[in-house]
């Protein structure tokens, strides 16, 4: 089941979010993790199962762009534990954050991906595009 994340989350978010990688110290990790989920304009959500949480999602709508008015929505991290992959898990999150960008008047939802993610994205027909760091392809799809 996939849903905003809540105060009570924060401690497991963290622990998901050190799996990841490149996070700092815990309490700047569930600061952080805290003050996204109250900001208006950011999606923390969450995948829950078996009373725990094995993923989350965080998205960022930047609004209207000042030339074309185009609005952009940016997915910072989509993660599931890796001993709960291939279970539908990860889709679940990505179509959440896709919806949340649509319902939001999104033109855009961007993101970059690891090399490892690639598998994930083509099983969801997504193919990403090479940018500077060769090592986090470029992935955008346009909303409808």
């Amino acid at each position: 089941m996939i849903r905003p994340c809540d105060q009570e989350d924060v401690t497991q978010v963290v622990r998901l979010a050190v799996l990841m990688g490149r996070a700092g110290p815990d309490e700047e990790v569930a600061e952080r993790i805290h003050r996204i989920g109250t900001l208006p304009d950011h999606l923390l959500c969450v995948a829950g199962r078996c009373g725990g949480l094995i993923g989350y999602a965080w998205a960022q709508d930047y609004g209207p762009h000042l030339r074309t008015g185009e609005a952009l929505v940016r997915i910072h991290d989509l993660f599931v534990e890796p001993g709960m992959r291939r279970r539908g898990v990860g889709k679940e999150l990505f179509t959440y954050a896709r919806r949340w960008a649509a319902g939001r008047g999104a033109t855009y939802l961007q993101w970059q991906a690891s090399r490892d993610a690639l598998p994930f994205y083509a099983a969801l027909g997504l193919a990403g595009d090479p940018c500077p760091d060769p090592e986090h392809p470029f992935f955008e799809i346009v909303l409808g």
